[in-house]
């Protein structure tokens, strides 16, 4: 009786591990592609509707949720009070950190042209790390939510 209930247990907690890593490289690839998107908007409204950043960060975050929109949340709330941007979470290596903290304390700080190519150059850099994050989900992530499940069930077995 015990044995059942302690497999059980195991099994939760296997599959509820499996979920969690599964999670963590959707989440991570849904950040890079909301990030990617957001630098897109930038690009386009900057060169052709020719708005601010603070203006079209408003409008690309509103209505989004997540961890890029509550990353972006951060980044209007420096922008208005003049604090240095935080990227802080365990999403991202500190390389990628870096990376972002850069890109966002680089936006609005430039004229016409060299902002485009600023957008651009870090365009072609969160390009790649968007694709690895996609790669990484689907196999990672994917195998790691079956992997839970699967080593749940057979420590169920074992122990019956």
């Amino acid at each position: 009786m015990y044995s059942l209930i302690a497999g059980a247990v195991l099994f939760f907690c296997c599959a509820y591990a499996g979920f969690g890593i599964s999670d963590y490289y959707k989440r991570r690839y849904l950040l890079f592609h909301a990030l990617c998107g957001y630098v897109e908007a930038l690009e386009s409204g900057v060169s052709y509707v020719q708005l601010t950043v603070p203006e079209i960060t408003e409008s690309y975050g509103e209505g989004k949720k997540g961890d890029f929109a509550r990353m972006l949340a951060r980044f209007s709330a420096s922008m208005k009070d003049g604090s240095e941007m935080s990227c802080k979470t365990l999403l991202l290596t500190a390389y990628e950190q870096n990376l972002l903290a850069k890109f966002f304390d680089s936006l609005g700080k430039y004229d016409y042209d060299s902002q485009l190519a600023e957008l651009k150059r870090y365009g072609a850099i969160f390009g790649p790390l968007l694709e690895s994050s996609r790669k990484q989900y689907e196999s990672v992530g994917k195998l790691a939510a079956k992997m839970g499940v699967l080593t749940g069930i057979a420590v169920m077995l074992a122990l019956a």
